[in-house]
């Protein structure tokens, strides 16, 4: 059994290595990307078989770019061009970013740059270059070295709204579910977790206690034991957002008495 893992990593790492060094070759053949290179795990020697591509292509300006992204889905297929490729535009996380699966089980993420509106951040301090024009990528690591990290961010007026739908999802979710209905909630429930977790789970650090009851979220057949686990949520989703504005010193302030009250209901009802 061992020996048959440790062969799956050695191949799943091979097609990664496969992809990268195409890629490599893609981007020397275009006139147009100044500069490539990789981040995260791969930038900082720590890949392993389950690591995905963080790609930048640079550019010398917007109109190069923007005369790329055009053809981004041409470009990543290329790479790969005997291997099929799902991908999409990840506009929900930043511009110009476009996240690519090949169906080697290799993901990766192109990001779209210009030189002139990429400033030196602590995320790319460790790069690993695979194309360069006049230094410019050896020039944007140094400054990266020097860059201060930055803690993630989220206002008291974001957190002011998060909450807000936080509490009105829930209890559509858990009132349904007292109900003994396990069906119609189950996508409120899930548009819940996708409003609330990510934003406080970015902010809190693995190591924050209260960021690890936040991963305990499940939905089963049985009301019962959901409803028993929205009120863990429920205090879950408290211990967050009490340890997100202590670390971002944020100036909000619960409704004491309205979630008091809410709270005291979800008690009475999830024992029962």
């Amino acid at each position: 059994m061992m020996d048959s893992v440790v062969l799956m990593t050695k191949v799943n790492m091979f097609e990664q290595d496969r992809v990268i060094v195409r890629l490599q070759q893609r981007v020397l053949a275009e006139r147009d990307v100044a500069a490539c290179f990789l981040a995260g795990s791969y930038g900082r020697h720590r890949d392993d078989a389950y690591s995905d591509l963080d790609v930048a292509l640079v550019f010398t300006g917007a109109d190069k770019r923007e005369a790329a992204w055009q053809r981004r889905r041409e470009f990543v297929r290329s790479v790969t061009p005997y291997v099929p490729a799902k991908s999409f535009d990840a506009a929900h996380i930043r511009s110009y970013f476009h996240i690519t699966l090949y169906s080697n089980g290799t993901k990766a993420d192109y990001r779209y740059e210009t030189m002139d509106d990429l400033p030196p951040t602590s995320w790319d301090r460790d790069i690993r270059i695979l194309k360069d024009s006049d230094g410019w990528a050896e020039q944007y690591q140094a400054a990266c070295a020097q860059a201060v990290s930055t803690l993630p961010r989220l206002t008291a007026s974001e957190l002011d709204r998060l909450d807000e739908r936080f509490w009105v999802m829930f209890w559509d979710v858990f009132r349904q579910v007292l109900r003994g209905d396990n069906d119609k909630p189950f996508t409120i429930y899930l548009e819940l977790l996708h409003f609330t977790l990510p934003p406080l789970l970015h902010v809190l650090p693995p190591q924050e206690p209260a960021r690890k009851g936040l991963l305990h979220a499940y939905f089963v057949p049985d009301t019962k034991a959901t409803a028993a686990h929205l009120s863990e949520l429920l205090t879950a989703y408290l211990a967050a957002r009490t340890a997100v504005v202590r670390r971002l010193n944020l100036m909000f302030t619960p409704d004491t008495r309205f979630e008091n009250e809410v709270q005291r209901l979800v008690q009475n009802k999830a024992t029962r």
